[in-house]
């Protein structure tokens, strides 16, 4: 039986990073805030509102230091991705955001790839928080706080081997083998297959990853390109702690997210 697709009314989001100060006294030392320390940099877990909507979803954040964002909820509800900008503490973000690739009879889709703007504060290395508005006048709150998973060293030789579940956006299960040096590829249930495929490290400090990938589906005259970020965390799930990989991947009309387990 393939899982259930979840398509809320959800309409997010937004992004993050910092920018450097000048003392105007010559004997009182400023900090850098352009240093990494400074930076809203990493893995962050919370909780999204949105106005159309009584429930809060429970997401996921990467953020990485070159100014991109990517936030999804934990069982793929929505996935949002852009780019980020800061003035002090003060964050904002230009965003596009997908749900799950539902279609109406027409094959048109339902909730095509909207825009957001997010605006907010943050605290390095504790959270970040803020108000977001859609380009179709929902809106909406975010709140997230810093996973210090985030300082977990990365490393290519952990991935290398098969990585396997379901992908709400697709609704179809999902299995993806590592090999040595980031490459990967993939398949799904519905025959699609993910090639030219690379995961490469970002920076050695962060347990984040930049991937991409190409994705063809049967009846497709052409290989999708998606770029996205990836993370492997320790979740515990139904009373079970594990490793997960968290895989994303987006372009203008599309979008896919992965949580997967490593196979035994």
């Amino acid at each position: 039986m393939k899982p259930s697709t979840l398509l809320l009314p959800l309409f997010p989001l937004f992004a993050i990073a910092a920018t450097g100060c000048t003392s105007q006294v010559d004997d009182i030392e400023t900090p850098d805030l352009t240093s990494p320390a400074a930076l809203p940099i990493g893995i962050f877990v919370g909780r999204t509102s949105f106005q159309s909507s009584p429930d809060t979803v429970v997401s996921t954040a990467l953020i990485e230091p070159n100014g991109r964002i990517v936030v999804v909820g934990d069982q793929a509800e929505y996935l949002a991705s852009g780019l980020y900008s800061t003035a002090g503490r003060g964050i904002n973000a230009q965003v596009r955001f997908h749900v799950p690739n539902l279609r109406d009879e027409d094959g048109a889709p339902v909730a095509p790839a909207s825009n957001a703007d997010f605006i907010g504060t943050y605290t390095p290395q504790v959270d970040f928080t803020g108000t977001f508005v859609r380009s179709d006048g929902d809106a909406g709150s975010m709140n997230f706080v810093y996973d210090e998973q985030t300082e977990v060293r990365p490393d290519l030789r952990t991935l290398v081997g098969t990585w396997s579940n379901a992908d709400a956006f697709g609704d179809a299960s999902v299995s993806f083998t590592f090999v040595n040096g980031g490459g990967f590829s993939g398949l799904d249930a519905a025959g699609c297959r993910f090639t030219d495929a690379e995961a490469q490290i970002i920076e050695s400090r962060y347990n984040l990853y930049r991937v991409r990938f190409s994705r063809t589906c049967i009846g497709e005259p052409a290989a999708t390109l998606f770029t996205g970020l990836m993370t492997v965390v320790s979740r515990t799930v139904a009373g079970q702690t594990g490793n997960q990989m968290i895989l994303t991947g987006s372009n203008s009309t599309a979008a896919v997210s992965f949580q997967l387990t490593e196979a035994r």
